[in-house]
């Protein structure tokens, strides 16, 4: 058995993950793994009898590693795991992490941080902002209602169903199912898929549609864009001569629409698209959604692009 020391730094390292809100299905599999690698080293003889976590250096885990994989046969998936979980070790224990030295393991991208995400209380915050007509202009309340079901069905495909920016913008009519409250995302950037939309925001979707004067409104199982561009000046749809249809929105204008409504909910700057697309992907790993589940629904090609999230969690 590994020393005293090793177990409360076990036991140590399982409280902390209990009070960052882990599952404990999650802390039992985390614990395992640091269980395991005291067991290599003791097996190697090379556990120190004291001072364990300082006295371990970088050949000492490269070793490891390279029987994790040519001993072991473990999968590229598997030892990333274990590699994110040994270095929040570190990260939990307040010490110099020698892991990160190591020229074994591939290094993942950028770490996702707290504030890639929103909380739950800026979501409530930013979704009655959306309702409301708080810190608005004169000018900016005449042009309210032809907008409020527009604003709240772009937050709610973002940070509801997962939509990139790129998908929401390159939406089409035809891709609308409002009959079965569906909507095919195209595999602009992702792989394509099919959301449902909640009876409410199937109501919005259909309202805001209608509001659009006839002349220049998306005609349905077309290749119309869902959402068209406005004219704030002159309080008028634009028409794309090119394409003979109403101009899409673009990304631009839905990344300043969500940086105005955040400023009018006197939330923390910098808040976009892809955070809540990222918060919606956070949940869905939350709440222990399968991996391969959560690909489909938020269109992504391999597991890969997932990692950064599971690293968040861990």
């Amino acid at each position: 058995m590994p020393t005293k020391e090793f177990q409360d730094t076990v036991q140590h390292f399982s409280s902390f993950l209990l009070d960052k809100g882990r599952k404990p299905s999650t802390i039992k599999r985390y614990a395992y793994d640091i269980e395991d690698f005291g067991q290599w080293l003791q097996e190697s003889k090379k556990l120190p009898l004291q001072n364990i976590w300082t006295t371990l250096n970088t050949e000492d885990y490269e070793e490891y590693f390279n029987d994790l994989k040519m001993q072991r046969n473990y999968s590229d998936k598997t030892l990333h795991r274990v590699y994110i979980v040994l270095s929040r070790l570190y990260k939990c224990l307040d010490l110099p992490n020698p892991i990160e030295d190591m020229n074994f393991v591939i290094q993942p991208n950028r770490a996702l941080r707290d504030e890639d995400f929103i909380s739950k209380a800026e979501e409530k915050r930013l979704k009655y902002i959306l309702t409301s007509l708080e810190g608005l202009t004169e000018k900016q309340i005449s042009v309210r209602p032809v907008l409020m079901d527009r604003n709240i069905a772009v937050v709610h495909l973002l940070i509801n169903n997962g939509l990139s920016l790129q998908e929401l913008v390159g939406l089409q009519m035809k891709h609308v199912h409002f009959e079965n409250n569906t909507i095919s995302v195209p595999g602009i950037v992702g792989i394509e898929r099919t959301i449902v939309l909640s009876e409410d925001d199937k109501k919005r979707l259909y309202n805001y549609n209608k509001s659009i004067p006839e002349p220049v409104r998306p005609r349905y199982h077309s290749d119309d864009p869902l959402f068209v561009a406005f004219d704030f000046t002159r309080k008028t749809y634009h028409w794309s001569y090119d394409n003979d249809a109403p101009k899409a929105l673009t990304e631009i204008a839905v990344q300043k629409m969500i940086r105005l409504e955040v400023e009018r909910a006197n939330l923390r700057k910098g808040i976009s698209a892809q955070h809540l697309r990222n918060t919606f992907i956070l949940r869905l790993i939350e709440n222990e959604v399968l991996e391969g589940e959560i690909i489909k629904q938020v269109g992504f090609k391999s597991k890969l692009s997932l990692k950064r999230y599971y690293d968040y969690i861990v």
